[in-house]
């Protein structure tokens, strides 16, 4: 049997070689993608609480444990302001490392709620992001993992009010950062990313003011690589499900998003509108997002095994 040291060694020598290589393009299934996200689409909306939330959790969590990821519910009760007690479900998958340092993770996270708006289905604030881990989570358990994965899709992202306060929306992410911060987990957690909205037929990705100056030139060598610059935009301030976790002390984060829906000023019309429907996204958005995400991971583990990038 491989001893531990020895795995590390043969990771090191394959990140290192990985690295220095070509960057591995075209490695997410755009196509395959979309058609996660249409299939959301299809379920129509799928706010906090309803039976077509309910449908949406078993149609991806079948869909990551045919990947070979384990999958876990987190439940807990959401007290939204002047509001009856609503019953949320956060889905956590958890992939571990194959070779290398396990104990050290990489949180992918999203929402796979909608907004309660009359007909609102959530093309790209919702399903994207969800379609966008899932074909993730298919690519990380074909390759070697220096470190574990974690996917999160959380639940009650979305206010009930006409936006998230201090008192709305956030549900999912602030129960999970807050029981993993009462448990020491969050103390594990190597890199954390989030993405939202990033398969806008015009894509335009910002990442969070705040976030992780390491891991964004990673992003913007991730974008250099694939030749994708032309597809990122500066940093944005913005309130999204990881600010629990940076509010909890995790300082490890890449928070992405494209909150120019529609038209180039934020957040375009499309957003939280009956607008956000298939029109208004597009594969190629959600096939270029993918791949930077994959070739960021790439790098990510890169870095952690001590290979020059």
């Amino acid at each position: 049997m491989i001893g531990k040291v020895a795995r590390i060694a043969i990771w090191v020598l394959v990140a290192a070689c990985g690295a220095q290589g070509e960057p591995q393009a075209d490695a997410f299934d755009g196509p395959r993608a979309f058609r996660d996200l249409v299939e959301q689409v299809q379920m129509g909306p799928r706010p906090a609480g309803s039976e077509a939330s309910a449908r949406l959790r078993a149609w991806a969590s079948a869909r990551l444990r045919q990947a070979g990821w384990r999958v876990e519910e987190h439940a807990f009760e959401a007290a939204p302001p002047r509001a009856e007690p609503v019953a949320m479900v956060n889905l956590i998958a958890r992939l571990p490392a194959s070779a290398g340092l396990a104990g050290d993770e990489v949180m992918l996270i999203t929402h796979h709620d909608t907004k309660a708006l009359p007909g609102f289905v959530g093309a790209n604030d919702g399903a994207s992001g969800v379609a966008l881990l899932l074909e993730v989570a298919r690519q990380l358990a074909r390759r070697e993992r220096l470190l574990d994965h974690t996917i999160v899709l959380f639940d009650g992202e979305e206010a009930f009010g006409r936006n998230i306060d201090a008192r709305d929306g956030l549900y999912g992410s602030r129960a999970l950062a807050a029981r993993m911060r009462a448990s020491g987990e969050l103390e594990g957690v190597h890199a954390l990313l989030l993405v939202d909205m990033l398969a806008d037929a015009d894509l335009n990705i910002a990442h969070a003011a705040g976030s992780d100056p390491g891991l964004v030139r990673l992003w913007q060598e991730a974008a250099a690589r694939l030749g994708r610059e032309d597809v990122l935009d500066g940093a944005l301030a913005f309130v999204d499900d990881h600010t629990p976790f940076a509010r909890a002390g995790l300082r490890a984060y890449l928070a992405l998003i494209d909150f120019q829906y529609g038209e180039r000023s934020s957040p375009g019309w499309r957003w939280h509108s009956d607008g956000d429907v298939l029109d208004g996204v597009s594969p190629a958005s959600l096939d270029a997002a993918g791949e930077l995400v994959l070739e960021w991971l790439r790098l990510v583990e890169a870095g952690r095994s001590g290979a020059a990038p």
